[in-house]
């Protein structure tokens, strides 16, 4: 029987023998595969991963733990800590110093990143009077000993008696957390977790990460800030605008929602292959639209407190949704976390920019361990390892606007304002609306809206496919309203009612409408209840 077409997941595994990484033999034999063989799927994961990332099977660890996300910490030391301690001396992974009068001490290490495989275990709950613990912090977080069980295996070789609380993160580079270090810490590990709602996004998540290390992780980077003006959470902001500012100047192109609220459903998402925002409990807008996928490869995080309370719900939380919905990488948190104590997306961003891997990027970024964060997906994997690698270029089999674009900033040095001559001319060019669309953008973020305005303007005149046409729209209106010209903005929006007719659309449309241009009621009338 002859196939009219191939899902892509079974493309993926298809392909995959090509997409097999030429992993360093420093970076594999520096792992550790660890599942829970308790559950049916765990190991063929684990050989799935080994497999394509060209890790010595050898190199798996098979525990036997709760087969539930959340487990008691009495689970955590007795079916994960301590066997986890004991293989990794017992294999000679670890050189453990014991004299018998301190604790015991790593003095060598041969590895330096963990896998969890989808089965482990993700976070340890709240126990009381946990004993020999050491409470060196105060109040509020000092008396928290929950935490997710990745975060207690990064500092595994510590043998600390300290369970609350939290320890600094001296790979962190963001100040006071991080410390000046000669080499990599022996007692420390990169756990890295390989999770999502099911089995069938987990590999795709894999996979997709390699072909984008070969082919170049090309297409639009999405932030969305709250535009907050509170001091307890304006940091949010400032991280998530740092990393579309990273982005930005190493020739991605970026659109960013500075409204309150998350991305609102209808807005079209086109080409994601980067996304930061905050601030919803659980995935929404867009995101959540079951159509909706990420390009293979796309990294994706959503702050909030819980955005990883669960990793095998599709529609509970961010971080699974993220990864069921294509992401190759996501993080998020188990429990609260307190802001202060989360990964900072600048940092985050810039590392990967950088052309470091997953898990250096997270821990650079992440500033103390025994906590509530993770990190999802492959911790060797490079998102931009074709911008550093002069052996990989860009997809020569499907369209080179991309690196285009990206060409053309980086000539100006990553400068999309001084690049503006060279984008329109290149827009008209081609007929693309890419060039003046990223253009204009950039123009807002640096608050310049009547440039910015005419840009999305003269994108829209080359621009045919409706959801793009649909999205500009929306960007001259609130560059419009940025420029204090609301009245403008909602005109253009209600001239959109004509032409974009979907439900969906219409709703947008009008709420957008009743923001720049609301309707005023006259004073004797009662204030309606609320619906």
């Amino acid at each position: 029987m002859k196939l009219k077409f191939l899902s892509p997941l079974l493309t993926l595994l298809l392909l995959a023998p090509q997409l097999m990484a030429e992993t360093p033999a420093a970076e594999s034999e520096a792992v550790v595969v660890i599942y829970n063989q308790k559950d049916p799927e765990a190991k063929g994961l684990a050989d799935f991963y080994c497999s394509v990332r060209g890790i010595n099977p050898s190199h798996e660890i098979a525990l036997s733990a709760p087969l539930t996300e959340e487990i008691e910490r009495t689970d955590y030391t007795l079916s994960i800590a301590t066997p986890l301690r004991e293989e990794m001396a017992r294999r000679g992974y670890w050189e453990v110093k014991c004299d018998g009068k301190s604790p015991p001490a790593i003095v060598t290490s041969k590895i330096r990143y963990a896998v969890l495989i989808r089965g482990i275990p993700l976070k340890i709950k709240q126990t009381e009077n946990v004993p020999g613990d050491s409470i060196i912090q105060a109040p509020p977080f000092g008396s928290v000993n929950a935490a997710s069980v990745d975060s207690e295996i990064s500092v595994l070789g510590l043998f600390s008696p300290q369970v609350s609380g939290v320890i600094d993160n001296p790979l962190c580079q963001k100040p006071p957390f991080g410390k000046e270090m000669k080499q990599f810490p022996p007692e420390l590990l990169m756990v890295a977790r390989l999770d999502a709602p099911s089995a069938k996004a987990v590999r795709a998540m894999v996979l997709n990460g390699l072909a984008a290390e070969k082919k170049g992780l090309w297409g639009w980077g999405y932030i969305d800030i709250r535009s907050t003006t509170d001091p307890g959470f304006i940091a949010g902001d400032q991280w998530i605008s740092a990393a579309g500012k990273a982005m930005r100047e190493n020739g991605i192109p970026v659109l960013c929602d500075d409204l309150p609220e998350t991305f609102q459903n209808a807005y079209p998402i086109t080409d994601a292959a980067a996304y930061f925002g905050w601030y919803s409990e659980n995935i929404d807008g867009p995101f959540r639209d079951e159509e909706f996928r990420f390009l293979p490869g796309a990294v994706a995080g959503h702050l909030h407190s819980f955005s990883a309370l669960t990793l095998h719900d599709a529609n509970k939380g961010w971080t699974g949704p993220l990864i069921e919905h294509g992401a190759s990488a996501s993080f998020g948190n188990v429990y609260e976390p307190y802001l202060v104590f989360t990964t900072d997306f600048g940092i985050f961003e810039s590392q990967l920019l950088k052309g470091k891997n997953l898990a250096e990027s997270y821990f650079a970024a992440q500033p103390v361990f025994s906590w509530m964060s993770v990190l999802i997906g492959d911790p060797l994997y490079r998102p931009y390892a074709a911008f550093h690698d002069s052996k990989i270029g860009p997809d020569t089999s499907t369209d080179s606007i991309w690196s285009d674009y990206r060409g053309i900033v980086l000539a100006h040095r990553g400068n999309v304002l001084k690049a503006a001559i060279d984008l329109g001319d290149r827009a008209q060019e081609k007929k693309q609306s890419l060039y003046l669309e990223a253009l204009g953008a950039a123009q807002v973020a640096a608050g310049i809206f009547p440039a910015a305005a005419a840009s999305f303007r003269d994108a829209s005149e080359i621009e045919h496919d409706p959801k793009i046409q649909f999205r500009l729209l929306l960007e001259q209106a609130r560059a419009y309203e940025l420029w204090g010209k609301a009245d403008r903005g909602a005109s253009l929006l209600r001239g959109g009612l004509r032409q974009f007719t979907q439900k969906d659309q219409v709703a947008l449309l009008l709420n957008w409408i009743q923001r720049l241009d609301p309707i005023k009621l006259p004073a004797s009338s009662p204030t309606p209840m609320p619906k």
